[in-house]
């Protein structure tokens, strides 16, 4: 497999063990991504946003976040992925084929997490909806992300998992307690808000089924089946479709989120998984100052929630 402009996947490094702890203070990158034209009348001159949400959820699970921002150079993100212990690719809207903004950056991104990996690192990546279809899309190689992506309609639903067999073997499912893979199966817990899916079809098309494993899928409303989860088979790297986050953190009350106590705690398990894979390498800033300049804690989110707004909170660039 291939990341779209960026270096082929060989000599894979299986980290299959469990974690051991190199660091107590993981630190999360968070994709920063284009404004929504929505929003820029509202936030002028702001170029980017990372949504309060993914934040909040990697906070939750015993880490700090970092905005990686977007159009920077590639020694800015060198810099960056040295220095934090994993990252999450999130969802939102942006334009896979346009050469900046969200798509240049996380290829970039993607590029120094093979070579970080290969070098026996354990840098851990959670893709959720856009990124888990942006990590699918650079793997397939293609163009033009909809030779890939499949339209479909799972634009506000809150599913069950159907799992596949062999999913106990994965990474993020295997730590798992039976109370939370319970839940997953049987209960509407996965906030899905998604027009386009990735289908096994495809992947056994363009030939990733021996790199990526399919752990869930689902159906949306037409019946199309879609992959809700799955894994790459060598590396610590992650995508679901849907978003755990938004459990938490949240509250249209026009949006199939799900937030019963049973569907916050199967939410937990994703971020949780990040975290955990987070602190078995010992990266870090070179100072305590650089850190500190670095974190989220130096910008304050905007309430955008209001009249039905798709985020209640986000932070913008």
């Amino acid at each position: 497999m291939v990341w779209v402009g960026g270096a082929v996947l060989v000599a894979l490094v299986a980290l299959v063990a469990p974690p051991v702890a190199a660091t107590e203070r993981p630190i999360i990158g968070v994709l920063a991504q284009e404004v929504p034209p929505s929003l820029r009348p509202k936030v002028q001159g702001a170029t980017s946003y990372v949504a309060a949400g993914y934040v909040k959820a990697v906070e939750a699970a015993g880490a700090r976040a970092v905005p990686v921002f977007i159009n920077k150079t590639l020694e800015y993100y060198k810099y960056i992925m040295s220095s934090v212990n994993g990252l999450v690719l999130p969802g939102g809207d942006s334009d896979f084929t346009v050469p900046d903004g969200y798509a240049a950056a996380g290829r970039i991104l993607l590029n120094i997490v093979v070579k970080l990996q290969d070098s026996g690192i354990s840098f851990p990546v959670l893709g959720v909806c856009q990124g888990y279809e942006f990590l699918m899309f650079l793997a397939s190689k293609v163009s033009n992300p909809m030779d890939f992506l499949v339209p479909c309609n799972a634009n506000n639903s809150a599913l069950p998992l159907e799992f596949l067999p062999g999913f106990l073997e994965s990474r993020i499912y295997k730590i798992a307690s039976n109370e939370i893979l319970d839940i997953l199966k049987t209960l509407p817990v996965t906030s899905n808000h998604h027009r386009e899916c990735v289908t096994e079809a495809k992947l056994k098309e363009f030939h990733l089924e021996d790199s990526w494993r399919v752990l869930s899928t689902n159906k949306d409303a037409g019946g199309l089946e879609f992959v809700s989860s799955s894994e790459h088979f060598q590396r610590p790297i992650v995508g679901v479709q849907f978003h755990p986050e938004k459990n938490m953190y949240e509250w249209n009350p026009h949006q199939a989120n799900p937030h019963s106590r049973k569907a916050i705690l199967s939410a937990r398990l994703f971020y949780d998984w990040l975290v955990t894979e987070s602190r078995a390498n010992d990266q870090k800033f070179p100072s305590l100052s650089r850190e500190t300049e670095a974190l989220i804690y130096n910008y304050n989110p905007l309430y955008t929630g209001g009249k039905g707004g798709y985020d209640e909170q986000m932070y913008f660039f």
